[in-house]
């Protein structure tokens, strides 16, 4: 193997406490448009507390940035991009949407942060965790922000094997003619 440009100046990896599922302050760290497919690239990171600069560690240490999330802005999307600025606006005072996207970089807003299952490369079941919405600090203090439960991998339907039929099927035939028992005098062909 040939020698890695900068691996004597890496930093070794550390180990990461996992982010919880929740609500957490942050600050819009990029964003990208792609209008061919009507959608605004926005990643974040985490402002205070015991997670702050969470995810900007995360991408630094080469892992993927779970804060970026897809905002579209498709004709069928409008309600929910509305409500993407409306959190913005409401969060930062003084600010208005003016089409400009490049201003929504350091704007502060609430992220909501869920969990869900996935399947890693050995077929095993893993929890990820990624920014799924984003809302105002108001909502925030009112309380009115609600984290979503563990998103599961759908179960595989299990169906009991059936037993196989043990009679003999010939046992419920009666040996005896049946009294309504139809020549084929009485047949119409």
């Amino acid at each position: 193997m040939k020698p890695i440009q900068g691996y004597e100046l890496a930093n070794e990896a550390g180990e990461f406490k996992r982010l919880p599922a929740g609500v957490y302050g942050v600050k819009i760290t990029s964003v990208k448009d792609n209008p061919e497919n009507e959608y605004l690239e926005v990643t974040c990171d985490i402002t205070k507390g015991e997670y702050a600069n969470y995810f900007s560690t995360l991408v630094a240490a080469g892992m993927n940035d779970a804060s970026r999330c897809i905002r579209s802005y498709k004709q069928k999307a409008l309600p929910f991009f509305k409500a993407f600025i409306t959190a913005i606006e409401k969060t930062n005072s003084g600010y208005h949407w003016d089409w400009d996207e490049s201003k929504l970089v350091g704007k502060n807003v609430m992220a909501v942060v869920a969990e869900e299952e996935y399947l890693d490369k050995n077929n095993e079941v893993k929890i990820a965790f990624k920014v799924v919405d984003f809302r105002s600090l108001e909502a925030y203090k009112e309380g009115k922000i609600k984290v979503p439960e563990l998103k599961k991998l759908p179960q595989p339907v299990v169906q009991e094997p059936v037993a196989p039929v043990q009679q003999d099927l010939f046992d419920s035939v009666s040996e005896q003619p049946s009294n309504n028992f139809i020549s084929d005098d009485d047949l119409p062909f």
